[in-house]
Formats: C-alpha cells, sequence, structure tokens
C-alpha cells in the first residue's frame, strides 16, 4: 500500500489563472517604483507569490494506492477499470500521472519521491503505460502559466504607460 498526498491538475491550474491578475498586477504596481523596484520585487511579489502557494497547498488530495485499487480524494477506482497510465516529470518537486478509466481521465500532480514506486506498483498489476498526444500538452501547460503572466504583466504595464502619458499631457495643457 502506498499512501501519499497529490493534487489535482485542474484544481491547480484553475486556481493559477484565478490568481494570475493578482500576481501581474503587483509585478506592475512593484515596477512602477523605479528606486525600489527590486526591492520590491523580492518582498512584495515574492510574498504574494508565496501566499499562491500556500493557497494551492491546501488543496492537496489524499491518494491510496492498494493492491485492487486506488483511492483518490475518497473516490476508489479498481484497477480493473483502468485502462492505461503515463507519467512524467513536467515540475522539480512533482511528477504527473495521467491514469485513463472506463469512467475518464484523472491527472494528480504527486512528489517525486514516489514516482518508482508508483510506477513499479503499476506495472506489477499488469497497466499498460501509454502516451497521448494530450500528455504533451499537460507536461508543459505549467509553462503555458508563465506565458499568460507576461501578457497579463505587458498590458497592465501597458495600461499604467497609457494613463502615465495621459496625466503628462493634462499637466502640459
Amino acid at each position: 500500500m502506498i499512501k501519499s498526498k497529490a493534487y489535482n491538475y485542474y484544481t491547480m491550474m484553475k486556481m493559477a489563472y484565478l490568481w494570475l491578475p493578482v500576481i501581474s498586477v503587483v509585478a506592475v504596481i512593484s515596477s512602477s517604483f523605479e528606486k525600489l523596484r527590486f526591492f520590491l520585487y523580492m518582498t512584495v511579489v515574492a510574498a504574494t507569490y508565496g501566499g499562491v502557494l500556500n493557497q494551492m497547498r491546501k488543496k492537496s488530495i489524499q491518494t491510496v494506492f492498494s493492491r485492487n485499487s486506488i483511492t483518490i480524494d475518497k473516490e476508489i477506482i479498481l484497477l480493473s477499470d483502468i485502462e492505461n497510465y503515463y507519467t512524467c516529470l513536467p515540475l522539480n518537486e512533482l511528477f504527473m500521472l495521467r491514469l485513463t478509466t472506463k469512467n475518464g481521465k484523472k491527472v494528480l500532480y504527486i512528489g517525486k519521491e514516489f514516482r518508482e514506486e508508483i510506477e513499479t506498483f503499476l506495472q506489477n498489476t499488469q497497466i499498460p503505460i501509454k502516451k497521448t498526444a494530450n500528455d504533451t500538452f499537460l507536461k508543459y501547460s505549467p509553462l503555458s502559466l508563465a506565458f499568460a503572466v507576461l501578457f497579463v504583466g505587458l498590458g497592465a504595464y501597458l495600461i499604467y504607460e497609457e494613463v502615465r502619458m495621459q496625466i503628462k499631457l493634462q499637466q502640459i495643457k
């Protein structure tokens, strides 16, 4: 039996995108203070980011891999219902486990220290490993968050510059 803490992929991505505007606006506001910019990045932006990570940690779920089933947050999945699985390491501390069952797909982030043990468990149960085209997207989707932060930050910065220019034009008149 293997017990571990896990995070539902869809919940984590949803939370990340919901907090995206907050982090971007804080970063833009911090960058507007020219002389204190780097100090504010290291304090205010880092504190905001840390708060987001703490909120995500609260969303952890318990997973239990037993002889006949896998329990994911009180939902029991029989091993006979699992059609295939795939694992990869998209993040430094967590690996991704994708299970395709008769009822749908489950995608979890689990601590990387459990990866070998879980892969051995799944191989011993004769569940086939199968990589799908969607697995590549799942693996690299956390990177899309970084690009989204850049674009939202750029948008906030452009709005900030436009307002600043309008204020300067008003002062000139």
